[in-house]
Formats: structure tokens, C-alpha cells, sequence
């Protein structure tokens, strides 16, 4: 395999049927494993290049320990954080430092609607891009920011969800906030908008729910044992902190007091690394186009052939779906949207138990090797034992 492959490249060398999965293990340790640890480099020599900030400087503006090899350059960050003050030391917009934290840290996107984190941050990023002149350090106002945010959210949060704009439109509108010392036009931003802040996530896991209602209507439909399933039955499939974010409306971020019978002004738990959202796509059945589908909506990048667990990942992935039709027609019927796929009953519980018994599959697949090239043990990352 040529040694300069790229993310697509990549995706379709992993998603080959006729690549097995020790072969996409090996080109991890042979080929990928310097990729993003390389090219995270280049871009640091890049943007120093270009402003003229030596690595002394970003590390003087974050508060890291003051070096000319730090360690944010050495190995990728794992935190988001850290990107953040990196893009916001070179006074980068949010869409560069969006695709560090995507690309380079595996995780999730700045996310407008998320109140008390990511949209301060998208706020102190703006203010630091367009004040150009003055060498304030925005990075360090985030605590003051949200104390004053999270005061405004304790105020409004009971109010009834009566109008929510989308995530692009609300996107849109932020960004034409102006800073200011006492975050007046924040606060004003929020109290109008505070709708839409409490429907966050909502488009992702309606989708999730869409999985698990046509899951559960198939099983209580076809199976005659008199068992009624819910989302409890499934546990043994679904992790049980799956099925705790999975339990409650979709349609709002608060946690749901089912005792009252109200929301509280508590914010649902959401899982906070990707491959805990890609367990729960497993679990729920879904291959790697749905996945990519699912990722993107909660502001991840898509599956990585060039990762050393998706790649594999996509492969055996692949390869399931492709021995497994009739989870597909299922879906097609029920999840795209397609009524003139036919299935029987039958038919239907078979494919619901496929799409369940997806994990376990997967795991056995993975497994089948047990040393990586280190010589330990390599189990399956996407399922608890």
C-alpha cells in the first residue's frame, strides 16, 4: 500500500471486501500511525509561519509550560480544550479550530446549542478573531462568560418550549453578536433564543429513537411469548448507559422527571467520546453509511479508515452487511422511508434480531486474532464485557 494514502483512500481500503481485517491492523502500524501526528505538526509550523507566534508565545497564551517543542506539538492533544487555545492563540475562526478537534482529536465539533460550553466558547473565539488589534486574552474569559450565562439559564429554563430554530439558522445569528465587557448582547441573544438551546441534539436522537420504536414495534408484534418489550427488555444488547440516554423525549435537552411529570433544570447526560456514540449505533444496528449519518449529525467526523479502531471497524462492518440483506430491506422500509418494500413478519423479527446481535458479531470478528503487533491482547472497543 502506497505510503502517501489519504482519509478517502484510506475509507476505501478499509471498506474492501478483499482486505481482511489483520490487513487493516497492519497498515495501522506500518503506514497510519504517524499520519495525523504529522500533519497536526505541519499545520503548527504553518500558522507560526504565518503570524509570526512562536511556540514560546501559544504556550505564554494557554498557560502551558513554556517550551519551543511542547508538548501539544510532540503528540496530538487530546483534549479539546487545547485546540481551542491553540486556534484561539494563532486568532484562528471557528471553522479551522472545528476541524483540529474533528480531525486530529477525534472529537466533536463546537456546537452552538450546547448553552454552557461550546457556544461561550464560540463567542470568545468570534470576539478574539475580529478584535485584531489589542493582545487580550479571550481564552481566559471563559469562566467569567458562562458564570454569567449559567445565572440567565437558571432564570429561564422553565419555560415551555414554544418556538425552536434550527441549528444553521441559530448559527447564522450568532455570528453577528458583538463583544462587550458585561455580555449584554450574549444574555439578550440567549433569553430570545433559549427555545432553541433546550432542543439540542434533538435531530440525532430522534433518530436513534426511530431505531429503537421500529425495533420494539417488530418484537412485540412478531413475538408470541407474551413478553411486552420496551427499552429495558433491551438491555443485554444496549449498555445501560445507553439505555439512559436513550430513556426520556428527544425533543429537549432537560432530563424529564417522570414522578412530576415535568422537565428539571438539569441537562441530559450526553456521551462525551465518539466511540461511545458509534456502541450505540452498533447496538441499534446500524452500518457504516448510517453511522457516518448519525456521527455527523452530533458534529463528529465520519469513520476513519486511517484510525486504528475504525479501520478495522469499517472493514468487518462491510463485510457483516454485505452477508446480511435483509437488515437492509428492513431498513429501507422502515427507516429511509420506502413502503413498497415488502417483508414479511417473519422476515421482520429476523432482521430486527440481526440488527441486535450486531455487536456480539462484530466482537467475535475482531477478536479472531487476539495480539496486535505489540504482542498483547486486543479486544473488541466497542462493546463492554
Amino acid at each position: 500500500m502506497d505510503n502517501e494514502i489519504n482519509t478517502i483512500e484510506a475509507k476505501n481500503f478499509a471498506g474492501s471486501a478483499e482486505n481482511s481485517v489483520d490487513e487493516i491492523k497492519n497498515a495501522w502500524w506500518e503506514i497510519f500511525s504517524n499520519y495525523r501526528p504529522k500533519r497536526w505538526r505541519q499545520e503548527l509550523k504553518k500558522q507560526s509561519e504565518r503570524t509570526g507566534l512562536s511556540f514560546s508565545k501559544v504556550c505564554e497564551y494557554i498557560g502551558a509550560e513554556v517550551s519551543e517543542t511542547p508538548g501539544f506539538y510532540r503528540k496530538l492533544p487530546k483534549s479539546r480544550e487545547t485546540y481551542i487555545a491553540i486556534g484561539m492563540a494563532y486568532r484562528q475562526p471557528a471553522e479551522v479550530i472545528n476541524r483540529w478537534i474533528t480531525r486530529y482529536g477525534s472529537k466533536r465539533a463546537l456546537y452552538v446549542k450546547d448553552l454552557l460550553g461550546d457556544m461561550i466558547w464560540l463567542y470568545l473565539i468570534n470576539a478574539n478573531c475580529n478584535d485584531r488589534e489589542s493582545d487580550r486574552n479571550y481564552y481566559l474569559e471563559f469562566e467569567e462568560a458562562r458564570n454569567r450565562i449559567e445565572d440567565l439559564y437558571n432564570e429561564l429554563w422553565e419555560q415551555d418550549i414554544n418556538e425552536s430554530m434550527g441549528t444553521a439558522d441559530l448559527a447564522d445569528d450568532f455570528s453577528f453578536i458583538e463583544h462587550d465587557d458585561e455580555y449584554f448582547a450574549l444574555k439578550r441573544f440567549v433569553s430570545e433564543n433559549m427555545d432553541s438551546f433546550k432542543t439540542a441534539y434533538a435531530r440525532p436522537r430522534k433518530l436513534l429513537d426511530e431505531y429503537v420504536s421500529s425495533i420494539l414495534r417488530t418484537k412485540n408484534e412478531n413475538v408470541t411469548s407474551g413478553r411486552k418489550w420496551t427499552l429495558n427488555t433491551l438491555r443485554g444488547y444496549l449498555d445501560d448507559s445507553m439505555i439512559n440516554y436513550l430513556s426520556g423525549y428527544s425533543d429537549s435537552i432537560n432530563s424529564y422527571d417522570k414522578s412530576r411529570g415535568c422537565r428539571t433544570s438539569s441537562i441530559k447526560h450526553v456521551p462525551k467520546n465518539k466511540k461511545a456514540h458509534i456502541s450505540i449505533c452498533l447496538a441499534l444496528g446500524m452500518t457504516v453509511e448510517e453511522i457516518d449519518k448519525y456521527l455527523e449529525m452530533m458534529g463528529y467526523a465520519p469513520l476513519d479508515g486511517i484510525d486504528r479502531h475504525e479501520g478495522p471497524l469499517i472493514n468487518i462492518l462491510k463485510k457483516w452487511d454485505d452477508m446480511h440483506p435483509l437488515q437492509r430491506k428492513y431498513k429501507e422500509k422502515y427507516i429511509t422511508g420506502n413502503s413498497d418494500m415488502e417483508l414479511s413478519g417473519r422476515e421482520e423479527l429476523r432482521a430486527v434480531n440481526e440488527m441486535l446481535q450486531l455487536r456480539s458479531d462484530l466482537k467475535e470478528i475482531y477478536e479472531g486474532n487476539n495480539l496486535n503487533n505489540e504482542g498483547k491482547k486486543e479486544t473488541f472497543p466497542y462493546m463492554n464485557d
